[in-house]
């Protein structure tokens, strides 16, 4: 009888020892590889990340929080102005760089002496506006529609800019009534790769539609396009805080931002309010496209960047985010079934042009706006 009893008694415990054993691996995400790629020994490993402000909302959403704790990784990110990650931060903590285009991560791989880089997304150049502001520029000659999206002709543009117009000047203006600029905000040329992206359109148009290839192009054009940034006064380091100001301070402070796209975009499909019904976004044309480029600073570093270019449930959280990502396919039905318009096919694009020609257009800026000799 109680050899029975310690039979059954054995029988329970070994019955609960494998109904708790089924539950851990329901509940305990697996890090090995089978995950995904998470590191080989199963330790949820820490990897510290230098991106782009832009990147900040991306990296702050507890839903890619999460997906990379199950592969494995839990990444601690500071942001910081592209061209500042490039040119001045000191990257020796980090084991990754993640600045907003090609031509910042080839600088830190030149200076690293890396060979690899990822790019998980991208995202156009755009000009987030209001629709008094884009219908006075319609009136004016510089904006058109395009299928369903707004396109700002930049060469029209330059030439109010060079014109000295304000707003006031406008025929018709009854909506923005001010003795302001006609002038689009952006960030610092000197730490923030929106605004080298911003002058790499503009030169690109006052150098007959061609790429700046050389120092006497490049001296030329960069005086032109001066008081695109000179006019502005003070600026923003990094492309996060005129978008910010543009959502909440409004069209007073902030008629026209150029921004990434996905900034814009990431709020419409957030549909949390940010973007009121007079909110819209024009393209310039041309346009030009911001690779994100991850640069691998250490083994650790190589992996989560593998990991954000490759995961597909990172691509769709990137998408939604208002990233364009190799499946262009999920981007087009996330937009159409929060209703809206898919993303355009942009045709003008153009490139930007060589580290050294953008340096020393920046710096003939620089000059102009000390009142030194370029």
């Amino acid at each position: 009888m109680r050899s029975a009893q310690r039979g059954r008694t054995v029988g329970l415990l070994l019955a609960g020892l494998l109904v708790i054993a089924v539950v851990a691996l329901i509940v305990v995400p697996r890090l090995g590889g089978d995950a995904g790629g998470g590191p080989p020994d199963g330790n949820v490993r820490t990897v510290r990340v230098l991106a782009g402000s832009e990147k900040r909302d991306f990296f702050a959403d507890p839903a890619v929080g999460a997906r990379l704790a199950e592969l494995g990784y839990r990444l601690q990110v500071d942001t910081a102005g592209s061209r500042e990650i490039a040119t001045s931060r000191d990257l020796t903590p980090y084991d990754l760089a993640f600045p907003a285009d090609a031509p910042q991560a080839d600088r830190i791989r030149a200076a690293r002496k890396v060979t690899k880089s990822y790019v998980p997304f991208f995202s156009p150049m755009a000009i987030a506006t209001f629709q008094p502001i884009a219908s006075l520029l319609q009136n004016a000659g510089v904006v058109r529609m395009d299928g369903g999206h707004r396109v700002l002709n930049m060469r029209g543009y330059l030439d109010l800019v060079d014109k000295n117009t304000r707003w006031s000047d406008l025929p018709g203006n009854t909506a923005f009534e001010t003795g302001k600029s006609v002038l689009i905000s952006s960030t610092d040329v000197r730490t923030s790769n929106s605004a080298a992206l911003y002058l790499a359109i503009a030169s690109y148009v006052e150098n007959g539609g061609n790429v700046v290839a050389d120092s006497a192009a490049a001296d030329r054009v960069a005086a032109r396009c001066a008081p695109l940034f000179v006019k502005q006064g003070y600026v923003e380091q990094s492309t996060q805080e005129p978008f910010d100001d543009f959502l909440t301070i409004g069209m007073g402070k902030t008629p026209m931002a150029m921004i990434y796209e996905a900034q814009f975009v990431a709020r419409q499909l957030a549909k949390d309010g940010s973007i009121s019904p007079d909110m819209v976004l024009m393209y310039p044309e041309p346009t030009i496209y911001a690779k994100h480029t991850v640069v691998p600073l250490t083994a650790d570093g190589d992996a989560a960047g593998r990991l954000l270019a490759t995961d597909p449930q990172l691509q769709r959280l990137a998408a939604q985010h208002g990233f364009r990502t190799a499946d262009a396919a999920y981007g087009r039905r996330l937009a159409t079934e929060r209703g809206l318009a898919p993303p355009p096919s942009l045709v003008d694009v153009v490139e930007p042009p060589t580290a050294a020609i953008e340096e020393r257009m920046i710096d003939k800026i620089v000059n102009q706006a000390q009142g030194r000799p370029g």
